[in-house]
C-alpha cells in the first residue's frame, strides 16, 4: 500500500508524526513499515510525488525526500506550521486593563 504525506509535525528534535491519506502515524512505525517493504510518497503537488527513503546519521534513523534536486530533506517543507506566543516563567502577559492602570 503507498501511503502519501500530507503534511508532518516536528519538534526540537526533528520530524515526529507523519500525517497521511490513510492516517497519522509515528515516525518509528513508518521506519518499520518502510524497511518492511511499505512505501510512503510525498511532493510539492498531487501531480509531482517522489519516494520517501530512510537515512541514517549518528545512527538514528531518519526520513529523507527529495524532490527539487537539492541536498536538503524536502519533507520538513510539509512541515504543520503552528504559532503560539511565548510566555516567559514569572512574567505574567501585560492585559489592556494593566495598561490603562498605569497610565493613572
Amino acid at each position: 500500500m503507498t501511503h502519501t504525506i500530507e503534511f508532518v509535525a516536528r519538534d526540537h528534535s526533528g520530524i515526529t508524526t507523519i500525517v497521511t491519506s490513510t492516517g497519522v502515524t509515528d515516525l518509528a512505525s513508518a521506519i518499520v513499515e518502510i524497511e518492511s517493504g511499505g512505501t510512503y510518497v510525498a511532493g510539492p503537488s498531487s501531480f509531482e510525488r517522489t519516494r520517501v527513503r530512510i537515512a541514517t546519521a549518528l545512527g538514528t534513523a531518519y526520513l529523507y525526500v527529495n524532490w527539487d534536486g537539492s541536498k536538503r530533506n524536502n519533507l520538513h517543507d510539509l512541515a504543520h506550521q503552528v504559532t503560539r506566543p511565548i510566555v516567559l516563567p514569572g512574567r505574567r502577559r501585560r492585559t489592556l486593563r494593566d495598561v490603562l492602570r498605569r497610565r493613572r
